[in-house]
């Protein structure tokens, strides 16, 4: 009888250290997955983040990129302006200057009619109305230049208005680039750790250990006789 006791006792305390040994295995187990998880979620937190400064380092070169655009946009736009309105001024004093010579031809061929009329000794109201009418046509033929030099000039100060039209165009078509707003990822909570079997499972190990005593002794019992 005492021998059947011991041996249901001795199975019974094995089988409850095998079951807490089970549990530490398990906790070991769980702890290791655990401990890899939280590795591999620093891992992509770490990514996560070269991808964040990466991300925020090309919007910035996007940026300066952008604004070396701009400038050089604004410069090619003001050298285009400077060029049209310095040949429009040029064109404009081209043709106050053709005018005056065409003035002063007709200046001199009225003073030649005048004086090929006087030159051929007429008197009276015949050479009056004679040199009238050459200083009419002289007056109508200026006037007809300083019409003609007025519109032209109404002209240039048009196109000087579309050159700065144009101007502005070429400087509004390129825009500011918006840089994008490039957030950091949030860093990962680690899991924690789990604990040993404790008093619970020790007891629960216990009760394990009691019950296969109690099962196995029957069986002990007709072995030993």
């Amino acid at each position: 009888m005492c021998d059947a006791v011991t041996a249901s006792v001795v199975m019974g305390v094995m089988s409850a250290g095998l079951s807490i040994m089970q549990q530490q295995a398990a906790v070991r187990a769980q702890n290791a997955q655990i401990e890899f998880q939280n590795l591999q979620a620093e891992q992509q937190f770490e990514y996560n983040t070269l991808q964040a400064q990466s991300k925020r380092t090309g919007e910035q070169q996007q940026r300066q990129l952008q604004d070396d655009v701009m400038v050089q946009n604004l410069f090619l736009a003001n050298e285009a302006y400077e060029s049209d309105i310095a040949a429009l001024n040029l064109r404009m004093m081209q043709e106050n200057a053709a005018a005056g010579a065409d003035k002063r031809k007709t200046a001199l061929a009225a003073l030649k009619a005048e004086g090929e009329i006087i030159a051929a000794g007429r008197v009276g109201n015949t050479i009056q109305n004679l040199i009238a009418d050459v200083q009419r046509q002289q007056a109508v033929f200026d006037y007809a230049t300083d019409k003609n030099l007025a519109f032209t000039g109404k002209q240039l100060q048009e196109q000087k208005r579309g050159a700065g039209v144009e101007r502005a165009s070429r400087m509004a078509s390129q825009q500011p680039y918006l840089e994008r707003t490039i957030l950091d990822p949030m860093r990962p909570i680690p899991r924690p750790k789990v604990s040993g079997p404790g008093f619970a499972g020790i007891l629960s190990a216990g009760l394990g250990g009691v019950q296969t005593g109690f099962s196995v002794y029957p069986g002990m019992k007709q072995i030993y006789g």
